[in-house]
């Protein structure tokens, strides 16, 4: 993240930390015999929050890492965004104004800018989604301690209903993702129904993306999904060892059991308050409820808020500094060129032809099965190779024509839709090849560029159609070189004409066995474009960084744009 935006969150955090000076109930000498009052138990408060802390850190870090050794980012980073995350949570109003884009933003130059995004949602929903059930499982404690009264019973029930609701709405949202779902939803709110349906319209695909993320994180990688949730749920149990910790300060007459009822009622009642900044007056309001309701003083209550005030101010002090120290630079390596992979890199955002030609086949809704298609496409593919139906003259609408003229006759359909295929493929092409240079234009001038591709002898003519043959430096087609990946020889023909060494070079695919693999063996930088969020098959399939849009690009190599992020 750039300095001028990092203190343009320490300015939020300085203006919470002013406000709390002004907002104390009582003469600073008397806050200081209060904390006098609570002699060495004052520093155990305080301490437990290292701990609970840690849970958080731990929670996120495991959706961050996503069952990737390393991790991406490491866990110090994590801890360290954690606390002040949260210092900016309790700064600003509706609690996830600040804090949340702040660590997208200092994630991002580590995972790019989807993922950096996805993984934050994703643990905003863990965290919410464990004080859902903290609040759960404190209503079944207190009927187990308790014999409630009928308007206890009653609100008991109906608090129970909502949270049910609640649980099913984020189990459903884990199952198919929320992002898409939350904006439809904001487009029938008057005043900002205009913006979301604007915001959705230009966002539609990283939306989609980071839906498909969190769907992920929840079908395939169940392993993270538990560990992150018992972190954020032991973390949400360790608040109540704060309030047993001021508790025993004032009575011995208190169980821990007591102190988790008052923890789950009081931050119940806070969030309900969840707009308000710092959360004036809810928490302190919701603890001398909480302390009576369990035939304890009021005044308990009262001096617990206090405590727990003074406890979350230092710690947004803490959180505050922690946003200047520790910032080290990502470091970019001595990147001189960028090698590109062309097919499923610059032309389809990062998806196989094979998945964006079934798309095409089903949407010219032609009887065939998947399994017919991929025999079809296989066949086609290694016929191309065999002989020399492509010529150099011809465009990318002639090569997806030829192409799929051959896949229909292979499954003896109906040559009538080939025109519909060729359409779909040729738009979604035209699509996906504007942004990608777009994205190219950035680095034009400032790095040589090259393609390298396993193509059929005219990626000449095709990047000229696309209006993309002026942005590279160099193009390397397997026909014309008579090298095809996975050989690592076809990149080194890349390399010899930028004129570069192999640690000089960055090569970027989509294919860990075509793209990445060779290009590690010679010694390149690599750049893995995995926008499915793919897991490699094997532990040497690995990248120095994995982006889930070209455009990620310019958050890893930023001294290398023309515009930087």
């Amino acid at each position: 993240m750039k300095n001028s935006h990092r203190n343009i969150f320490l300015l939020f955090g300085i203006i919470a930390i002013i406000i709390m000076l002004l907002t104390f109930d009582m003469d600073y000498r008397e806050l200081w015999a209060n904390m006098s009052r609570a002699g060495y138990w004052f520093f155990a408060v305080v301490g437990i929050w290292c701990v609970i802390y840690l849970f958080n850190a731990l929670s996120w870090f495991y959706i961050v890492r996503d069952g990737k050794r390393p991790s991406p980012v490491p866990f110090w980073r994590i801890y360290k965004l954690s606390i002040s995350g949260f210092a900016l949570n309790y700064a600003t109003p509706f609690g996830l104004m600040g804090g949340e884009p702040y660590r997208i933003m200092e994630l991002t130059p580590f995972l790019g800018a989807s993922r950096a995004t996805s993984s934050v949602i994703l643990y905003v929903m863990m965290h919410i989604f464990s004080h859902i059930c903290f609040w759960l499982t404190s209503i079944v404690l207190y009927l187990i301690i308790y014999t409630p009264t009928l308007l206890m019973a009653l609100f008991l029930a109906l608090t129970s209903a909502v949270l049910l609701l609640l649980v099913f709405f984020f189990v459903a949202g884990y199952r198919n993702g929320m992002v898409v779902k939350t904006f439809h939803l904001l487009g029938h709110i008057p005043f900002i129904s205009k913006w979301s349906g604007s915001f959705y319209q230009s966002h539609h695909e990283a939306l989609h993306r980071i839906d498909s993320q969190i769907a992920s994180l929840h079908r395939q990688r169940k392993t993270t999904f538990y560990a992150s949730f018992l972190c954020e749920f032991t973390a949400r149990c360790l608040t109540s060892v704060e309030i047993f910790f001021i508790l025993k300060i004032l009575t011995p007459e208190v169980s821990f059991f007591d102190c988790i009822l008052i923890m789950a009622f009081t931050s119940l009642f806070a969030n309900i308050f969840f707009f308000s900044p710092l959360q004036l007056g809810a928490r302190e309001g919701g603890f001398a409820l909480a302390v009576s309701g369990l035939h304890l003083s009021g005044a308990f209550g009262v001096y617990t808020g206090l405590i727990s005030r003074i406890r979350e101010f230092i710690w947004i002090v803490i959180g505050v500094i922690l946003m200047k120290i520790g910032n080290i630079p990502h470091r970019q390596p001595d990147i001189k060129g960028l090698l590109f992979d062309y097919g499923g890199t610059l032309d389809t955002g990062g998806r196989h032809w094979a998945d964006v030609i079934w798309e095409a086949w089903q949407h010219a809704r032609v009887p065939v099965s998947r399994e017919q298609f991929q025999e079809a496409y296989i066949h086609t593919e290694q016929y191309l190779a065999d002989h020399s139906v492509i010529q150099p003259q011809d465009t990318f609408k002639q090569l997806l024509r030829k192409k799929i003229q051959l896949q229909t006759r292979y499954l003896q359909q109906d040559d009538s839709y080939t025109e519909v295929i060729v359409a779909y493929c040729y738009d979604y092409a035209q699509r996906e090849t504007t942004k990608s240079r777009q994205v190219l234009l950035q680095f034009k001038g400032r790095l040589p560029m090259a393609v390298v591709s396993n193509f059929y002898g005219n990626i000449h003519t095709v990047l000229h159609e696309f209006s993309m043959d002026n942005l590279f430096d160099a193009v390397i087609d397997s026909t014309i070189a008579g090298i095809r990946k996975p050989s690592p020889d076809i990149w080194q023909i890349g390399l010899d004409a930028l004129r570069l060494s192999p640690g000089e070079a960055c090569v970027i695919g989509d294919s860990l066995i075509a793209d990445i693999n060779p290009a590690r063996h010679l010694g390149c930088h690599t750049v893995w474009f995995n926008r499915t969020g793919n897991t490699p098959s094997q532990k040497e399939e690995t990248a120095d960084h994995t982006i889930n849009t070209l455009g990620d690009l310019t958050f890893l190599f930023p001294d290398f744009c023309q515009h930087r992020p």
